[in-house]
């Protein structure tokens, strides 16, 4: 070969190593260069949270004033005087939220007083109220409960239920003490307190009373978050909502405060099951009836109930059926289950496993309701809003065990999904093991004491949200209006 045809071929050589390393080189280097600044940000970011919080951990903490702590509990007791109760859809004691209403506007008069404190009334009956901070420009936050609660039979009550006695200035007994009227006081109590001292939230934040949370919130929390998209409003800080209370004494192994702070809440399916076949007399019945193939599909999903991901998917199934018979074999019969759907999962899968545990196509599955799990919200060391909350529990509640959990009950929080991935269920009142039928059932009651800390967990929340102003993103209302 001569130097010619050396040096061309080196040339060539040359040119495909160029090429080589733009095509590969370059991408390669960036995607290094990428994966540093990940890298570097993450331990940042990391960084600069756990400084956040460690201000969170070693500020003075002040807490709500004692000397009230009777008045206060007397305002909870005259709230839950008024019957504000959700039989169905469309079916309530409507005068009573009303009531209810003037109620709040009459006992917490420098929240309606002040300049920087706008109350709403939103479909007739639900309230919301914008409180203004001193520092524009940041995301707001929410703080949600509910104004209704559920029936009650007044004879199975030793106290009357809508009586709102304090018994030895210990219990505070009535519908609603627990869930979730304590809520809706405790908030306005914090904020109450606030403009007492003299002081003003620096973060704009919302208290979101909806009037129907009990039989789904359609008219209530959804209109409130109809009302806040309508101003360009379509994303917060953090949502807090109901949920688990503490428990003390119900878990094994432990004699402290155990604060379950919901991430999630299961979905719901509910499904009908019916098989349709030809009437016959009782005296000479087909070889199988509706109610015999209805029930054999059913003691099979008792058999195989829904899997079992204790810690990753949801609890076992729970079946509810009925079939009724008399002196005619009936020609159809129909079963209806109830399945708590867990963030594992989806509806479809559990209609999927249903279907194929019965493998009958003589047992038709519709689906009367249904309702998907919620997303999980982050809860880990970086995320400042969840960590926020559980330092305001153990700031009131200094022996709590804070863990997150998914909430196996319904609330409001489902129409402020789209607002943001920070929502968060938690009650803040004590749950003794005798006290564990009260929540729905007879007898509901809530202690002097656990309300005033229930009032001091919001005061530290709204207090230590303040704290954190400069580490809140920006927000911009999308309509053109002034900043919050």
């Amino acid at each position: 070969m001569g130097l010619a045809s050396k040096r061309k071929g080196h040339w060539r050589y040359r040119c495909w190593q160029k090429l080589f390393l733009a095509l590969i080189g370059f991408p390669l280097a960036a995607g290094l260069l990428l994966a540093f600044v990940a890298i570097f940000r993450a331990v940042f970011v990391h960084q600069q949270n756990q400084s956040v919080l460690h201000i969170l951990n070693n500020q003075v903490v002040d807490k709500i004033d004692e000397s009230q702590i009777m008045q206060r509990a007397e305002r909870l007791a005259g709230a839950l005087k008024i019957p504000s109760v959700s039989y169905a859809t469309d079916n309530q004691e409507k005068e009573a939220l009303l009531q209810l209403q003037q109620y709040l506007q009459t006992n917490f008069p420098l929240i309606h007083s002040a300049t920087f404190i706008k109350k709403e009334v939103i479909n007739t009956y639900s309230l919301l109220y914008t409180v203004e901070g001193t520092i524009k420009g940041k995301l707001p936050y929410l703080l949600a409960s509910h104004l209704d609660v559920v029936p009650v039979d007044p004879s199975t009550w030793e106290v009357p239920p809508f009586s709102g006695k304090i018994i030895n200035r210990t219990y505070i007994y009535g519908r609603g003490a627990i869930d979730d009227k304590c809520g809706v006081l405790g908030i306005m109590e914090a904020v109450e307190y606030i403009i007492q001292k003299g002081e003003r939230p620096q973060r704009t934040f919302f208290m979101a009373f909806g009037h129907d949370e009990e039989i789904s919130g359609k008219r209530g929390a959804q209109e409130l978050a109809k009302t806040l998209k309508a101003r360009g409003i379509d994303h917060l800080d953090f949502v807090l909502d109901e949920g688990f209370p503490l428990t003390k004494d119900l878990i094994p192994g432990t004699d402290k405060h155990i604060a379950m702070v919901g991430i999630s809440e299961k979905g719901t399916a509910t499904l009908e099951l019916s098989v349709s076949g030809n009437p016959g007399h009782s005296s000479f019945p087909p070889e199988e009836s509706a109610i015999g193939i209805l029930a054999a599909a059913v003691a099979r999903l008792e058999e195989n109930p829904q899997p079992s991901l204790l810690g990753k998917g949801p609890e076992s199934a729970t079946f509810k059926y009925l079939a009724p018979h008399d002196n005619v074999v009936p020609p159809s019969a129909k079963a209806v289950i109830n399945h708590r759907v867990h963030p594992s999962q989806t509806v479809a899968e559990v209609i999927a496993y249903d279907r194929k545990i019965i493998s009958d196509p003589r047992v038709h599955i519709r689906v009367k309701t249904s309702r998907e799990a919620h997303p999980v919200s982050p809860f880990g060391q970086d995320c400042i809003p969840f960590q926020m909350i559980v330092i305001s529990i153990k700031q009131v509640f200094t022996d709590a065990v804070v863990v997150p959990a998914v909430f196996i009950a319904n609330t409001d929080t489902r129409w402020y999904l789209s607002f943001t991935t920070n929502l968060y269920r938690f009650l803040p009142t004590v749950v003794m093991p005798e006290d564990v039928s009260r929540y729905h059932g007879n007898n509901e009651r809530i202690s002097v004491q656990h309300y005033h800390q229930a009032v001091s967990f919001y005061y530290r929340v709204i207090k230590n949200a303040d704290v954190l102003i400069d580490q809140v993103p920006a927000s911009t209302v999308n309509n053109g209006d002034e900043e919050l």
